[in-house]
């Protein structure tokens, strides 16, 4: 298994535009000028999904006019257009600027610690690593960005809240791979409580060779919801632990949701 870093022009205007948390306040000019110029044109929100139903209902209308790929190539050409003048921003060239300079930072963070924290990974989760190339793009780092798109797919950017912040939330990430399809299964919040326990906390606290559960420094390791949940979970995590009967993680979550441990 190998993580592949890129940054993706399309991606991370497209994610910067969409997302709460801009990485300056010149940034916010750029989407106005570009929407006061687009806003009526339907394929705008493909770009800013804000009314993507309308947008859709447009496309929908068209192609009921004229052929569907016809219509679908117009509006292409038109989204096309929209990106290409982002690029050309100054707001983007800094944007980009500045996400090559992270995107630097988390390379070198995981090209260091990728060893012993994919061996910690597979020793806590009991699971098999992915097998082949996952490409990780990278979006500026106050963009709080980090997912899963699909088995070999993850986006990622996030300032550096402490050390080896990076390593652990790509691991966190490479483990919702690793028990694909975990966004779609029953129980899922279970399974994602049992991925923070054991990344966000286990594995960072054995990377780190410091730190306690649930807070790093002034940190909280996730949202207070599911601080919640895994402090309702650990008796049995602390089990699973220390040489249970279970074999993985997933054995865990089927475990927890059978006997109703951990719902919402």
């Amino acid at each position: 298994m190998k993580l592949k870093f890129e940054i993706s022009k399309y991606h991370l205007a497209g994610y910067t535009i969409i997302s709460p948390y801009k990485p300056f306040s010149t940034w916010e000019k750029l989407e106005e000028r570009i929407w006061k110029k687009y806003r009526y044109e339907p394929a705008y929100y493909f770009l800013n999904s804000q009314h993507i139903n309308w947008a859709l209902e447009q496309i929908q209308i068209d192609s009921s006019k004229n052929n569907i790929r016809i219509s679908f190539k117009k509006h292409a050409s038109t989204l096309e257009k929209i990106y290409q003048e982002v690029f050309r921003s100054n707001e983007f060239k800094r944007l980009h600027k500045e996400t090559e300079k992270y995107f630097k930072l988390v390379k070198n963070q995981w090209s260091k610690n990728e060893k012993e924290a994919l061996k910690i990974l597979q020793q806590i989760s009991g699971l098999p690593l992915p097998k082949g190339k996952i490409t990780v793009y990278i979006t500026h780092p106050k963009s709080r960005n980090g997912k899963t798109i699909n088995k070999n797919t993850i986006v990622f950017g996030h300032k550096e809240d402490w050390k080896n912040y990076s390593t652990v939330y790509l691991s966190h990430e490479l483990l919702h791979i690793m028990t694909w399809p975990s966004h779609f299964e029953p129980h899922y919040n279970i399974l994602h409580t049992l991925i923070c326990l054991t990344t966000n906390n286990e594995l960072r606290i054995r990377l780190n060779k410091n730190g306690k559960y649930f807070k790093q420094e002034k940190f909280n390791t996730e949202y207070p919801e599911i601080i919640k949940l895994e402090k309702k979970l650990l008796p049995y995590w602390k089990k699973y632990l220390n040489n249970s009967s279970f074999k993985n993680i997933l054995d865990l979550k089927n475990y927890l949701a059978k006997n109703k441990r951990g719902a919402i």
